[in-house]
């Protein structure tokens, strides 16, 4: 966690102190400290490429940036790699195709002028695939009219923008994938109370409805892909950095558990070590699936390998949670609510898409040589 908190103060300076005395149920609640010390800590700017503004921070030290959060707070830590992934996909869009300066600005602005960026991808929604897209636009005069919802949508509050995955006419007659870029003001954008549980309540993951949003022509890109054909690369990109940051906010949510256990020196050494050895191992799994993605080439099999490690990363982060409560004891469950909230927290992992079950078949298959298909 050392590598962690100085990468921290280095690319995001102030955060941490500006959080550090403040009681962990404040950080956790809609409405807490935290989004304002991210954007005042240069925070939207984590991913954007220096060139624009931004601190240009690749996987490993992002990684390593989201893992101090996720021990801050969980929530934030959710919250901020929402942003995070969706920058960095957007980034990875606009490189790779025929991009105006409008888009290349509008990155710099997130930059500049601190802008939160909140994710309408296509994910985790009951009866449909990972990928299929649960927001509809149709042409108009002047752009499209969007419609659809989203929910769970982190940043519901406090997001300046949101990218949203959309299912287009394309000129044969079918439908295509579009990212449509709407800022949060618009006509149209309404919220809804969705997120009830007790926990990761400071990410404000509520509902996010679209009712015929106008969006420009130009702040609609396309992707080259068909809807229902597999992934592209936008959407690989996009899957590896949304896996690596989740995973690094639960790493860290877990060593700050871990890290109390330990000053609390109770158990054996074996036991303290056990515990140590878990969360240790989730960071190694994730550093390294960073180091993949930095290395430049993120294909289907990176994708592989970001998914293996999250899933391992997953069932490590239970472990050594119950090992650190334990070890904490019954009168710290009992009187500290942050033992109860970070053991909590220590199982959300496994609730962001697309699930080890969903995953299992894809990922044998693809061991035996096939392309790996996320479902």
């Amino acid at each position: 966690m050392d590598r962690a908190r100085e990468a921290c103060e280095e690319l995001l300076p102030g955060l941490a102190p500006a959080l550090a005395g403040v009681p962990l149920p404040e950080l956790e609640s809609p409405g807490g400290p935290g989004l304002d010390a991210f954007r005042k800590s240069g925070g939207p700017g984590l991913l954007v490429p220096a060139a624009y503004g931004g601190a240009g921070a690749g996987a490993l030290r992002a990684a390593r940036v989201t893992r101090a959060i996720g021990a801050l707070s969980p929530s934030l830590g959710v919250a901020t790699a929402m942003h995070n992934f969706s920058v960095a996909s957007l980034v990875a869009l606009v490189a790779s195709a025929d991009a105006s300066g409008l888009e290349w600005m509008l990155i710099e602005g997130i930059a500049r002028d601190r802008l939160l960026v909140a994710s309408a991808f296509a994910e985790g929604r009951a009866g449909a695939g990972t990928l299929d897209a649960a927001v509809s636009a149709r042409a108009t005069e002047g752009g499209y009219l969007v419609n659809g919802s989203k929910k769970p949508c982190s940043l519901s509050r406090s997001m300046n923008l949101i990218t949203a995955s959309v299912s287009l006419p394309g000129a044969d007659g079918g439908r295509e994938l579009g990212v449509a870029l709407v800022p949060a003001d618009s006509p149209g954008i309404t919220r809804r109370p969705f997120w009830n549980a007790p926990f990761l309540a400071g990410a404000e993951s509520d509902e996010v409805v679209l009712e015929d949003v106008l969006v420009p022509e130009e702040l609609m890109l396309r992707p080259q892909v068909e809807l229902g054909t597999g992934l592209d690369t936008l959407q690989t990109v996009g899957f590896v950095w949304f896996e690596l940051l989740v995973s690094s906010v639960y790493t860290g949510a877990v060593a700050r558990l871990a890290e109390s256990a330990l000053d609390a020196g109770r158990g054996s050494a074996t036991d303290r070590a056990s515990v140590v050895t878990s969360v240790e191992a989730a960071i190694a799994l994730t550093e390294n699936a960073a180091r993949i993605v930095d290395e430049g080439q993120v294909g289907n099999d990176e994708l592989a390998t970001v998914l293996t490690a999250r899933y391992a990363v997953q069932e490590l982060l239970v472990t050594a949670a119950d090992r650190a409560a334990e070890l904490l004891g019954g009168l710290a469950f009992a009187t500290s609510v942050d033992t109860g909230h970070l053991l909590a927290v220590s199982r959300a992992l496994a609730f962001h898409p697309p699930s080890r079950g969903a995953m299992a078949d894809s990922l044998l298959e693809h061991h035996a040589g096939a392309p790996l298909r996320v479902v």
